[in-house]
């Protein structure tokens, strides 16, 4: 097996609009840049590469265009290219022109997609011979956690906040495991790449910054200089950086500097005692499952087309519509009418050889979709990533359509999708 690495800067010009809340956020300053990191690898014989950007998301139909791109540029097929956003709030998205917080710059997007294909030729110029291994462990300490709550009054609540003393259990469990595959190449840097499943959301605020991610990176390489770093959000979906329980401030630009210490030394922990991957075949292949658009409250779309674009504009309005539709909701009912879509699509990406696989899910999956797709392939090691080739919406479990919560209530998808999305995961596994 061969393997090589590239990184490109695509920090943006201050006043590009930051995603990831329900405001308008204009960069204001850089704490810390933004980048492209790209894995190539070959047999050979077939040649993947893996792309992950430091930003909140990048829409399925953009997504699909960078991708044919880089596929033409670097002589591969477009299904051996995977297209992954790390999902920082303090990043930017790439998303239809008339989404709020979605990058508009031309000109920043002109070279933005040019890096995105001169990362991955610089990354398959760089291929060398590599050992390959694989290493796991959860972290000392609980940096994430499942922030969906069954509460008191038998609901469910995303991020119970001042409500926390009404919180009875977490719904699910979080997975507190680094995973870790390094790459040893003789005449050349070697190559980490660190797994790690939470939001990327602990810093807030209108300076651009990488998140913990961005930590992880920088930890590793300056813990082993040796090496290039490339890290990989999990999924995601349901989880995040705040215990309910724990008194004190939880976020902020320290906390992010925390947990990619906690991260990289996990990593360290499990260095020089990795599982060796053999070489083998390399595989890559993309299925596209489609889902039932979700319209529930489609007929009171002029109520929340109006508390939609009345918070949007600055004005007063309240929490909910008449009919007790939330701002999420209502911003699902507008994206709706705006695009017509009767299916939703989301593309899963599988590479891998040998014992060692890839999986990527194109929105937020909850922690579960990792599960599925692990419990699909007991004889391999699954890496998950959240937003490859796609940033579609969250990605909810059956069981959360049922409970409830704003996810579940907010995306434009319908109960169905994690099983049809595992079974796309398994089948593609089973090729490897």
């Amino acid at each position: 097996m061969k393997a090589g690495f590239g990184r490109l800067d695509i920090t943006p010009p201050l006043g590009t609009p930051l995603a990831g809340y329900y405001e308008q956020r204009l960069a204001d300053g850089v704490r810390d840049p933004l980048s492209l990191n790209a894995l190539a690898l070959s047999d050979g014989e077939s040649t993947a590469v893996m792309i992950t950007a430091d930003m909140l998301g990048i829409r399925r139909t953009y997504s699909e265009e960078i991708r044919n791109l880089v596929a033409e540029r670097v002589g591969i097929p477009v299904d051996h290219v995977m297209l992954m956003s790390l999902h920082q709030h303090t990043s930017m998205r790439l998303a239809d022109a008339w989404e709020r917080s979605a990058v508009t710059d031309k000109t920043y997007l002109d070279v933005f997609y040019r890096k995105v294909c001169d990362v991955a030729q610089m990354a398959i110029a760089d291929l060398s011979d590599a050992t390959v291994s694989y290493a796991e462990r959860e972290t000392a300490e609980p940096i994430a956690f499942i922030r969906r709550y069954f509460m008191k009054d038998g609901s469910v609540r995303t991020n119970p906040g001042k409500h926390r003393d009404e919180v009875v259990a977490p719904v699910g469990e979080q997975d507190h495991n680094v995973r870790l595959v390094k790459f040893v190449r003789e005449g050349a840097k070697n190559i980490a790449l660190v797994n790690f499943s939470t939001h990327p959301d602990t810093i807030g605020g209108k300076k651009i910054s990488a998140d913990w991610p961005g930590f992880v990176r920088r930890f590793v390489e300056e813990d082993h200089p040796d090496t290039h770093c490339i890290c990989v959000n999990g999924a995601q979906g349901d989880s995040n950086h705040v215990d309910p329980w724990r008194e004190g401030k939880q976020s902020g630009y320290f906390r992010a500097e925390h947990m990619g210490r906690v991260i990289a030394d996990t990593a360290n922990t499990v260095w020089e005692n990795g599982d060796v991957c053999h070489d083998a075949k390399l595989f890559s292949g993309v299925k596209l499952v489609y889902n039932y658009t979700n319209t529930k409250g489609s007929e009171y779309y002029d109520e929340c087309a109006a508390l939609y674009y009345g918070h949007w504009n600055g004005e007063q309005v309240p929490s909910k519509t008449e009919h007790g539709y939330s701002l999420g909701e209502c911003e699902r009912i507008v994206k709706l009418r705006e695009r017509g879509q009767i299916f939703q699509c989301v593309p899963v990406n599988v590479i891998g050889f040998g014992k060692l696989a890839f999986v990527g899910y194109g929105g937020e999956p909850f922690l579960h979709y990792a599960q599925g797709a692990r419990e699909a392939a007991p004889d391999k090691h699954v890496i998950v990533a959240c937003c490859a080739n796609g940033y579609e919406d969250y990605l909810p479990t059956d069981a959360a359509f049922d409970e409830g919560g704003y996810e579940a209530t907010s995306t434009a998808f319908t109960k169905g999708l994690e099983r049809d999305c595992v079974a796309a995961a398994s089948e593609l596994l089973a090729q490897i």
